[in-house]
C-alpha cells in the first residue's frame, strides 16, 4: 500500500511539474539571459549566433555592476556562443524563449554555470559524458610521445588505432543519444554536427532524422540536415 501511494504521489508530482513547466514557458515570449560576473565592469559581452557557415554577432552589451542582460526572441531553440572581452574562452548556450541565468568566471568563461534551463542542463550532461570518453585518450599520450621519440612506427600505429577506437566510441555515443531522444532539439544539433564529418553514414543520418518529431524538424539544425539529405 505504501509503495502504491509513493508511486501515485510521484506521478502526481511529475504531472504537476510538467503542467507548471508548460505554463511557465507558454507565458514567456522572449528569452531573458541574465549574466553575473565579478570584476568585469566595462568589458563588452557578445552573443554570437552559430550558423551553418559562419558565426554572426547578434547582440552586444557592456557589463555594469557585475551584470549584463540580453533579451530577444527565437523561433526554436538555437545555439549561441557567449564571449566577453578580456575574459578567456566562450560559453556555448542554447537559447529558447525562457529565463536563463549564468554565473560566469572572470578567469575562464568556459567554466560558467548555467541554471534555470533544463535544455542547457541536458546539453551539459551530454558534453560531460562525451568528455569522459575522450579523457580515455590521456592514458596514451606518454606512450605516444615515447614512440615518436624512438621512431617506433609499429607502436605508433598500435596507439593510433586505440585512439581511433575511442573517437569512434564517442561518435557512437552521440548517434545513440540522437536516436534515443527524437523529441530533443539537442539531438538535431548533435546529428547536424555528425553530418559535417569527413566520413559520414548518410543512411544512418536519414534514419535518425526521420524519427524526429515535427517540432524538432523545424529547428535550424534539423533544416540543415534535411538540406543535406535532399542532395543525396
Amino acid at each position: 500500500m505504501k509503495k502504491r501511494m509513493s508511486v501515485l504521489l510521484l506521478s502526481s508530482f511529475i504531472l504537476f511539474s510538467c503542467v507548471e513547466e508548460k505554463q511557465r514557458k507558454a507565458s514567456q515570449e522572449q528569452f531573458v539571459l541574465n549574466i553575473n560576473i565579478l570584476n568585469a565592469d566595462g568589458n563588452v559581452s557578445y552573443l554570437h549566433k552559430l550558423t551553418d557557415s559562419k558565426t554572426i554577432v547578434s547582440d552586444s552589451a557592456i557589463i555594469k555592476n557585475n551584470k549584463v542582460v540580453f533579451k530577444g526572441t527565437v523561433a526554436y531553440p538555437e545555439r549561441y556562443l557567449l564571449t566577453i572581452t578580456n575574459v578567456f574562452g566562450g560559453k556555448l548556450i542554447i537559447l529558447e524563449n525562457d529565463s536563463i541565468n549564468i554565473e560566469a568566471n572572470k578567469d575562464d568563461l568556459t567554466k560558467a554555470i548555467i541554471s534555470d534551463s533544463p535544455i542547457n542542463t541536458e546539453l551539459s550532461n551530454v558534453q560531460q559524458k562525451s568528455m569522459r570518453i575522450y579523457d580515455k585518450m590521456d592514458l596514451f599520450f606518454p606512450d605516444l610521445q615515447r614512440a615518436r621519440l624512438e621512431n617506433d612506427a609499429e607502436k605508433l600505429s598500435e596507439i593510433t588505432l586505440k585512439m581511433k577506437a575511442i573517437e569512434q566510441e564517442n561518435i557512437d555515443f552521440n548517434y545513440t543519444y540522437a536516436s534515443e531522444n527524437p523529441n530533443s532539439y539537442i539531438s538535431a544539433m548533435i546529428l547536424n554536427d555528425l553530418s559535417k564529418r569527413d566520413s559520414i553514414d548518410i543512411s544512418k543520418i536519414k534514419n535518425i532524422y526521420d524519427t524526429f518529431s515535427d517540432e524538432v524538424k523545424k529547428n535550424a539544425d534539423a533544416e540543415q540536415i534535411n538540406l543535406l539529405l535532399s542532395v543525396h
